[in-house]
């Protein structure tokens, strides 16, 4: 089991972005944080200059 969690452009954990996932479902959680999850967090803050395509995901 690996704790994936989405990282902001500022360094800040996006809230509700905390996800364990079993090592087969890891590319599958990436892809869910990298993709949606992002999207929707920098959307929200767009006003800011939050862009997706500069989230990160770190791994525990």
């Amino acid at each position: 089991m690996t704790t994936l969690r989405l990282i902001d452009p500022n360094g800040y954990t996006v809230p509700g972005s905390v996800i364990t996932a079993s090592d087969g479902a890891i590319d599958e959680t990436r892809a869910y944080l990298t993709g949606t999850l992002a999207a929707q967090h920098a959307a929200d803050w767009a006003d800011f200059g939050y862009d997706p395509r500069n989230y990160t995901i770190q791994d525990s």
